[in-house]
């Protein structure tokens, strides 16, 4: 016998979210989130993907693009001031590989401070001061009356710049999923190609024109060179005042203890990205990962010593080791090379230089005096070009990064990049197909660097990863202060020297990449 029920008897009908949309969300499936909401505790990798993807991850990025512009400024403008300040500070070659240089020893000289205060005081505060402060030394940079007080203001504005930035990176990896880390690190290394695009074309805007202001008694004098630098200056003090409307790392803050500030982040970060009430979020109490006495203050610093402490001991310190070799190698060819172009593309557009060779050979000693070279729009069109070149790679390589490996996607594009550069001597005939090449081999190398930047995040836990990512660019850097000094002194010897110096470093920091672990899709630690 069937016994029917009536309406009121009947159970409350369930309404069912499509799986597709759930996955959209968050990343999981119905039955992956129904499972974690009844787990007692949830570790930071369940907590992120729950809170989805959406306006606060927007946001994110939009921070970040100002943040990255400042990276090509801080570290580029000075090499596109020299076709207008040589004369003024009768500056010779080697000054201006030693100007080029002396902003990435001040990073070098502040790597390891960085990297112990962000890991054990946090990342927000580094973020928003340290490019505020940066900035701040960019004025006065661009202010520079002679030589000496444009090194100085350089080295000062190295070393307040590079804390926040080793910082950025890991903090964008926080803020992120697994499966979309990779891929996120990688893309937003399209705001570098966004600044090496603009910088030129604001650098057009304003040195082409012969801007001249004297002030205190013609004591003190403002060329547009000065203005340019100027410019640049301020785009690191939006991006500080631009960090302090986001919030602290929550892995950072589940590493330190504090586990009820991440999670108000988490619920925060959920409502950004779905619009739902901060209470529907599915995580309800966070693993313990560290006591909060530990957490905070004098405690945080006191062991911070003895945090780090396994870093420089196996097995971290053997792919430390590996990683901040072949990044030296990929920053060495790199970094000179795009450190070097603006000043290579103005003199061959310059008169009766037809080929890259002819351009740089030493020029003969006139008795006329300093004479700066004239650089017109097509020469900073040509740097613009250059600078937006790796648009196509970063495309492919964000495809490409998860199915192939990072690992890969690093050592095939350190190879190809030594392949283009070799062959720059010989087929350099004109400002066309040196562009061509110089584009190719910089969107190589950009990709590798972002490859290698993605795999240094995976490779070491939240207590050791800014401080590995610190020395990790201070490496870097140190191969950007050998390539931008030796390229000179090498000139001296030949048109083929410097380019098979270049391009040999870049074969076997290649060579190398297929020696590092295998980090894809790997979970933060």
């Amino acid at each position: 016998m069937v016994i029917a029920r009536n309406d009121a008897e009947a159970p409350a009908a369930r309404e069912e979210i499509p799986h597709d949309h759930l996955f959209k969300v968050t990343g999981l499936s119905a039955t992956n989130l129904e499972k974690m909401a009844q787990e007692t505790e949830a570790d930071f990798e369940s907590a992120i993907a729950a809170t989805g993807y959406g306006g606060f991850n927007v946001a994110l990025m939009l921070c970040t693009l100002p943040a990255f512009w400042s990276a090509v400024s801080v570290t580029s403008s000075v090499s596109y001031i020299f076709t207008r300040a040589q004369c003024d500070m009768e500056l010779s070659l080697l000054d201006m590989g030693t100007v080029n240089a002396i902003t990435y020893a001040g990073m070098i000289s502040s790597a390891m401070v960085w990297g112990f205060l962000s890991d054990t005081l946090g990342r927000r505060q580094i973020l928003a001061w340290g490019f505020f402060s940066s900035g701040v030394v960019e004025i006065a940079a661009a202010m520079s009356q002679n030589f000496t007080m444009l090194l100085i203001t350089r080295f000062a504005s190295g070393f307040l710049f590079n804390g926040p930035f080793a910082v950025l990176i890991s903090y964008i990896a926080e803020l992120h999923r697994t499966e979309l880390r990779a891929r996120v690190i990688l893309l937003t290394s399209l705001f570098y190609t966004i600044a090496n695009t603009t910088l030129p074309l604001l650098a057009w805007a304003i040195l082409t024109n012969d801007w001249d202001f004297y002030l205190f008694g013609n004591k003190f004098v403002i060329h547009s060179w000065n203005l340019f630098l100027l410019a640049t200056a301020l785009v690191p003090l939006l991006t500080g005042l631009a960090f302090l409307c986001l919030p602290e790392s929550p892995k950072f803050l589940m590493s330190r203890g504090r586990n009820d500030e991440a999670m108000e982040i988490f619920r925060k970060i959920y409502c950004m990205n779905t619009g739902n009430p901060k209470e529907n979020f599915p995580v309800t109490k966070l693993v313990e990962e560290k006591s909060e006495q530990q957490g905070r203050g004098v405690d945080a610093l006191r062991g911070g010593c003895a945090q780090l402490a396994p870093l420089f001991k196996p097995p971290h310190c053997i792919w430390l080791l590996l990683m901040c070799t072949i990044h030296i190698g990929c920053m060495f060819g790199a970094n000179t090379l795009r450190l070097w172009y603006p000043q290579l593309a103005a003199m061959i557009g310059s008169d009766h230089n037809a080929t890259l060779c002819s351009a740089i050979a030493p020029s003969p000693v006139t008795d006329g005096g300093c004479v700066p070279i004239q650089a017109d729009m097509l020469t900073y069109l040509q740097s613009a070009v250059v600078g937006a070149g790796s648009v196509l790679t970063y495309s492919i390589g964000g495809a490409l990064i998860n199915k192939c490996g990072k690992k890969l996607v690093a050592g095939v594009c350190a190879i190809l990049s030594a392949v283009v550069i070799v062959q720059m001597p010989f087929l350099g005939s004109g400002a066309t197909a040196v562009v061509v090449m110089v584009t190719a081999a910089l969107s190589f190398t950009a990709l590798c660097s972002a490859s290698l930047s993605s795999i240094n995040v995976d490779l070491f836990p939240t207590s050791l990863r800014v401080m590995a990512m610190a020395i990790f660019l201070m490496c870097g850097r140190l191969g950007t202060i050998a390539g931008t000094v030796i390229f000179p002194a090498l000139i001296d010897f030949g048109c083929l020297p410097p380019f098979i110096t270049i391009a040999t470093v870049l074969a076997a920091c290649g060579l190398g990449c297929f020696l590092v672990p295998n980090t894809t899709l790997k979970k933060l630690e």
